[in-house]
């Protein structure tokens, strides 16, 4: 399948947009993810003509974006608001500016981690840890099992209940676990709500600065500025620049994109299911990565052009 993933590789200007597609059916001739993530890069590529995205107030930036995605999301007459995270670099004479939204990252230097995070992820991580470890033993085959959990967790409990993958005991079970283990993150009614009505409505949450779910993320509303990353560095400092999507589930200490493939592979002998070390919302199956990934590296900054990208 094609990746959700969009590159944007442009002297001084380096991009990884990570759309979000949902498992739903579509009319449109494209994922949603897609759609999003290139109309995204392309919106940026534009931008980059006519302006000087160092000194562009990111409100701006984020709102040619979203305009972008929304064309394209009527072109394609797509169902729902299609979503992409970004991280980009914009590469000055003297400085160089970093825009994340969402939890796509940049490492500076092999060490300083530029990332946002929230807590709505690390709700379904946990939801889906508790999820697989009360199905896994019911089911013999390991896919079975995740498409199972991919699907509690998508549709929500409710639904869960209804198509009789879960008993209503079961449902109040987890809930009443997941409360007592991740009750910091979100008030009881609200962790209820989304446990029991899915990710499926996790974008009643997007660009929701009010709601304690609430996540920054460019889907052709306007973007909330209250969890976006937008912060500049001298380029004396910097040697080198890694981005690089969420699909990669262990940070490597060399810079280098044999090193993140290596760790990447590392992960997948580890911990293919993703319920161990590396938990995370999906795990891989024999048919299926956990989750597309890109990177893009740019080494000596101050004395080369962009190395590579992949």
């Amino acid at each position: 399948m094609p990746s959700d993933d969009t590159l944007l590789i442009l002297p001084d200007l380096l991009g990884v947009f990570d759309g979000a597609t949902s498992p739903q059916k579509t009319r449109a001739s494209v994922s949603s993810g897609r759609l999003a993530s290139q109309a995204a890069a392309t919106a940026v590529a534009g931008l980059s003509l006519g302006e000087d995205l160092l000194t562009l107030p990111a409100a701006a930036i984020l709102g040619a974006i979203n305009t972008r995605i929304a064309a394209e999301n009527a072109r394609q007459n797509m169902d729902g608001k299609p979503s992409t995270t970004m991280a980009l670099a914009v590469i000055g004479a003297q400085e160089i500016r970093f825009l994340i939204i969402g939890d796509s990252s940049i490492r500076l230097n092999g060490k300083q981690i530029l990332r946002s995070q929230k807590p709505v992820d690390d709700i379904s991580t946990r939801n889906r840890l508790a999820v697989h470890a009360l199905l896994a033993p019911r089911h013999a085959d390991g896919d079975e099992t995740e498409r199972l959990v991919r699907r509690i967790l998508f549709e929500g409990y409710d639904t869960a209940i209804a198509e009789g993958l879960l008993s209503a005991a079961d449902a109040d079970g987890l809930y009443e676990t997941l409360l007592a283990r991740i009750g910091a993150l979100a008030p009881a009614e609200a962790l209820r709500d989304f446990l029991f009505n899915g990710i499926r409505q996790q974008s009643r949450f997007a660009n929701r600065s009010d709601h304690p779910l609430g996540f920054s993320t460019l889907n052709q509303d306007e973007t909330s500025l209250a969890d976006i990353i937008d912060q500049c560095l001298p380029r004396a400092g910097i040697d080198s620049i890694e981005i690089f999507s969420d699909g990669y589930f262990l940070i490597p200490e060399a810079v280098s994109i044999e090193a993140w493939e290596a760790a990447y592979a590392q992960v997948e002998a580890e911990d293919p299911r993703k319920i161990a070390r590396f938990a995370n919302v999906k795990g891989a199956t024999a048919t299926e990565f956990a989750d597309d990934r890109s990177i893009i590296l740019a080494e000596a900054i101050n004395g080369l052009p962009i190395d590579h990208g992949g």
